[in-house]
């Protein structure tokens, strides 16, 4: 037969397909009836792997896989369009947002004091603390009505220390938003290049600068901010020690830049998050954020991506992540993760909600982190 012959019969039986697909869809709309008629669960236990092995037994060896696969994804659209119709929203009752806020953020000059006026403006009410952590505990005490957090960078990836508080303490996101990074190297003046031998910073503008320490042969040493790091240059008579900083900051100590631009990527971007103890949901409110397990089996994120896909919502992020020790106790083996998950949405649309309520029941560690805007 020629090529388009074959194509014509291909299209035939995908019509016969398509036409099965709108049968099975009609009677698992009956199935979703039955079962709130009856007040029961849309899992039922053993009936997918029933399905799935009577699939694969009636095929041939070499399809059995894909036929698996095939009733899987069938079975998975069926769920979802279950959970549409039998999941009842309960709607999210946010809290309104806070007049002239106080603000928790992680010492002055740092680029977190310039993420803090993109989402204020200028001369509020800032309380710096010594690490992330104390700005996480300040929310949630209520000591401060927001926290202002780095949680990436463009260049140097994830900000870790970020990921394991954001398990161990109860918050919100509010907003988000981008702030370009511009390293120097800052010393006291009149220091050369020459007369440096160690350079301390934050671990991720370390990272960020790695082929310019490469290159210099400079010791490095980490510090809790690129704020501290200037601060600890200032107050040291070592002339052999220089910080990596904003200009803004180098100044603030009392340093100046020796050298500028020293970032390997000049479009280095970190993403900063506003956070609230209660749920607040901004007006333009665009992006949602959670974090959840999947079961340790073959296919599971997959599966668990697809109800994303049959409600049409564009995931714009994902990242894995070890289970941190806090929560040893969800462990199947050694090597769980937590996944994070970022898509564009509102909780004010039903479908989202029904998702959301349709991830927690099935996941073991799920959770909630936020409807959020993102500051330009």
């Amino acid at each position: 037969m020629e090529l388009n012959e074959l194509r014509n019969e291909i299209d035939k039986v995908d019509d016969e397909i398509l036409a099965l697909f709108e049968k099975r869809t009609r009677i698992a709309g009956e199935i979703a009836e039955y079962k709130r008629a009856n007040g029961m669960e849309i899992l039922q236990a053993g009936r997918e792997d029933e399905v799935l092995r009577r699939a694969a037994e009636r095929v041939s060896p070499d399809n059995a896989d894909g036929a698996r696969l095939l009733f899987a994804t069938l079975m998975d659209i069926s769920k979802c369009r279950q959970q549409q119709l039998l999941t009842n929203v309960k709607p999210f009752v946010p809290e309104c947002e806070v007049a002239n806020p106080v603000v928790g953020a992680v010492t002055k000059g740092s680029y977190t004091a310039d993420a803090c006026e993109k989402f204020f403006g200028s001369g509020r009410n800032i309380k710096y603390y010594h690490d992330f952590e104390s700005v996480f505990r300040a929310v949630e005490d209520e000591a401060v009505d927001y926290g202002v957090i780095p949680i990436e960078n463009s260049t140097a990836g994830e900000v870790s220390a970020t990921y394991g508080l954001m398990l161990r303490h109860r918050f919100f996101i509010c907003r988000d938003t981008k702030i370009r990074i511009n390293h120097v190297l800052a010393a006291k003046p009149g220091t050369r290049p020459e007369d440096i031998k160690t350079v301390t910073s934050h671990e991720m503008a370390l990272k960020q600068c790695s082929g310019f320490l490469d290159r210099t042969g400079y010791a490095t040493e980490e510090a809790l901010s690129t704020a501290k790091a200037a601060e600890s240059v200032a107050a040291s008579d070592d002339r052999t020690l220089a910080a990596i900083c904003s200009a803004s900051c180098a100044k603030l100590f009392g340093l100046v830049p020796v050298m500028t631009d020293i970032m390997d990527i000049r479009d280095n971007y970190t993403r900063f998050i506003m956070i609230s103890k209660d749920l607040q949901i901004p007006k333009n409110a665009s992006v949602v954020s959670l974090c959840l397990t999947v079961p340790h089996t073959a296919g599971s994120l997959y599966r668990t991506l697809t109800r994303f896909a049959y409600c049409g919502l564009n995931l714009c992020r994902i990242e894995s992540k070890p289970m941190p020790g806090s929560l040893a106790y969800l462990k199947d083996d050694a090597f769980e993760f937590i996944f994070y998950l970022d898509f564009i949405g509102n909780v004010k649309d039903p479908n989202v909600v029904k998702l959301l309520t349709g991830l927690e029941k099935g996941a073991k560690f799920y959770r909630f982190l936020g409807n959020y805007e993102e500051v330009e």
